[in-house]
């Protein structure tokens, strides 16, 4: 584990791997750069370039990687590493990063320290019928998504140490409301009594670098906001701000739905993340979805995204 002291030691600059530059990888690489960390990272071949706003800073080193394509160059890619984060998702029950080097990882922990941090979701924890969960909760999932998931965070836990960010849904500029409803692919589906939380993208960012600074090998935390909500508020508020009339509310019984999308109504939890508070002494800059889309919408109108 990486000691405190180094990390604050000013001739000591950490390097990270984060694998996945994708929404939540690209937010943390820029924060980090920011910070003067040096940071690396991976993308799969034939991703779309880099452009507007989820460009990555040209100090970021990139190296192609998916679960039928290794690091081509391990060794070079790891040289130095001290820190190392996944926001890569189980394949067919296989968490790609530990199959294809999950060993050189843990060589690098035993010679020269490392700390891990894997990128979770909210969805290993066990139905609970709208109730609140917490980081003790039972995880016994009923999707195959939320048990592949539950058995990635062990096996980060029992390989490298690794914490364990179990993320809500995330949110944040160029993936917002916003987007969705002037692309006219918003939905309202009415289902009373389904909660979820959200987490912005930048507060993601926040709680991974926060505990960086504040190691505790295997630690769980709960990445969500405080304000869980029906879907369909989300979707009205931006629409309201948008000065648009949100879209009709169709039954869940009768909306027409892929079985991922079906697959996110069949559970409904509420998370409790006052743990953040506690462990780290983080507060949330977006705590409710309200707040989350304000900043966004400012954002996104720069950016040109929201025209006047």
């Amino acid at each position: 584990m990486m000691e405190k002291a180094n990390v604050l030691n000013m001739s000591y600059q950490p390097c990270i791997f984060i694998f996945g530059l994708g929404f939540t990888g690209t937010m943390l690489a820029r924060k980090l750069v920011e910070k003067g960390w040096r940071v690396r990272g991976t993308k799969r071949h034939g991703s779309h370039p880099d452009s507007g706003i989820n460009a990555l800073p040209e100090a970021v080193k990139v190296f192609r990687f998916s679960a039928d394509e290794p690091l081509d160059n391990p060794e070079l890619a790891f040289a130095g590493i001290t820190h190392v984060v996944s926001s890569i998702a189980v394949i067919g029950g296989t968490d790609p990063v530990l199959a294809a080097h999950g060993a050189a990882l843990q060589a690098i922990k035993a010679k020269h320290g490392l700390w891990a941090g894997y990128i979770s979701a909210t969805s290993v924890y066990t139905e609970a019928d709208g109730g609140w969960v917490n980081e003790d909760s039972p995880t016994e999932a009923i999707s195959r998504r939320g048990q592949w998931r539950r058995q990635a965070e062990r096996a980060w836990q029992e390989q490298l140490d690794a914490e364990i960010f179990r993320a809500a849904g995330i949110y944040g500029a160029g993936r917002s409301a916003f987007q969705a409803l002037l692309a006219g692919k918003a939905r309202i589906i009415n289902k009373p009594g389904h909660l979820f939380n959200r987490i912005h993208v930048a507060d993601l960012a926040r709680i991974i670098m926060a505990a960086m600074d504040n190691p505790a090998p295997q630690r769980i935390l709960n990445c969500a906001d405080g304000s869980p909500c029906e879907a369909g508020d989300v979707i009205r508020r931006a629409s309201q701000m948008l000065g648009m009339d949100a879209p009709a509310a169709v039954d869940f019984a009768d909306a027409d739905m892929s079985p991922m999308a079906r697959s996110f109504y069949a559970t409904a939890r509420c998370v409790d993340s006052s743990r953040l508070k506690s462990e780290l002494g983080l507060d949330l800059l977006y705590p409710d979805y309200d707040a989350g889309l304000a900043s966004i919408l400012i954002e996104e109108t720069a950016l040109g995204l929201i025209k006047d």
